[in-house]
């Protein structure tokens, strides 16, 4: 499969994004091979969403860009589709703002259907620093040739909407592939 995602692909709201991310492929380099996994499921995030408690949904929410640079969510502040490993998940910037919205990829599959949650998902692909054969993503580009993780475009397939888990709202910014 090519990379026929483009640049603009993530210049969108995060919802649009996120659900637009379903059926798509994360790969990542092993050598001279590569392992590609279907992206399944997916939630949005908006940088002005706060918890109950006051707190921030979203990772790096309420920070400038300017303000992000010295936190471990900066890369989510970076040009939209940068990746960013936060607390093992694995998370993309979107948008191009003062603030930046996010889309965590929560769940993969692999080509014998074997699914993966988020911390299967950071064990998967080498994302914890403390590991051998870390992946060394975090921060890097998702469409660029020397990132060691990329996306590349999937089959065209229908999603439905759920509500996040642990959010007490009724939006349904949660996307999985639809299943019959």
């Amino acid at each position: 499969m090519k990379k026929t995602i483009k640049q603009d692909f993530f210049i969108k709201d995060s919802v649009v994004v996120a659900q637009k991310l379903i059926g798509k492929f994360v790969c990542r380099k092993n050598g001279e091979t590569e392992e590609r996994y279907q992206i399944i499921e997916t939630e949005a995030y908006y940088h002005w969403e706060i918890y109950d408690n006051g707190k921030y949904i979203c990772y790096g929410g309420g920070k400038t860009k300017e303000e992000a640079k010295k936190f471990v969510s900066a890369p989510l502040f970076d040009r939209p589709g940068t990746w960013c490993v936060y607390g093992g998940q694995l998370l993309l910037s979107v948008t191009d703002d003062k603030y930046s919205d996010n889309v965590l990829i929560k769940k993969i599959q692999d080509k014998n259907g074997k699914e993966y949650g988020p911390d299967k998902i950071a064990k998967t692909l080498h994302l914890y620093k403390s590991k051998p054969e870390y992946c060394q993503c975090h921060g890097k580009y998702s469409l660029c040739d020397d990132s060691p993780l990329y996306l590349v475009d999937g089959e065209k397939v229908e999603t439905e909407s759920k509500s996040r888990i642990n959010v007490k709202d009724e939006k349904e910014y949660c996307f999985v592939i639809k299943r019959e």
